[in-house]
């Protein structure tokens, strides 16, 4: 096997809209698309997008820790912030701590990459089906993550 496992995060936001908008992850190779409704700006939604797959990576801990993992955004700005501590303020700080906390224990990478190449803002089509008897912890995740509105609906992600 691969030690490589190859990962996609996305923040994008709906046609139309400034605000309102759609993070999601993929992990082709265990065929996992997540999509959650999300509000910000292109760069909240892009890193809700990294923070949320690296949440989901240590909630599947015993999956995710044994390989490498390269995190693919088509979003510059994050792979910026990411791989460079001279960005600094107050909110990047904090990402910053989040993600450090996440690679202590996970191997992980971000790289930009162009648009059409990131699997998380593509089709679902394009991710193959989740093999029969994955060990993948979904629905604890997706619990954990998506907060509820009164009406038992998704309301966004819970930051």
């Amino acid at each position: 096997m691969n030690n490589i496992l190859k990962c996609y995060v996305s923040g994008r936001h709906l046609t139309g809209q400034e605000k309102s908008g759609v993070v999601s992850f993929a992990v082709p190779d265990y065929g996992l698309l997540f999509r959650c409704l999300a509000e910000g700006s292109r760069v909240e939604l892009e890193v809700v997008a990294l923070l949320s797959f690296l949440r989901f990576a240590e909630h599947n801990i015993e999956i995710f820790q044994k390989r490498e993992l390269e995190i693919y955004t088509d979003f510059p700005v994050l792979a910026y912030i990411m791989n460079n501590d001279s960005v600094s303020g107050q909110e990047l700080d904090a990402v910053r701590r989040e993600a450090q906390k996440a690679a202590r224990k996970l191997q992980f990478k971000v790289t930009f990459i162009d648009s059409p190449s990131n699997r998380a803002a593509g089709s679902a089509g394009d991710i193959p089906a989740m093999p029969i008897g994955s060990a993948l912890k979904i629905k604890t995740f997706t619990n954990l993550a998506v907060k509820k509105s009164k009406d038992n609906r998704s309301d966004g992600l819970n930051f």
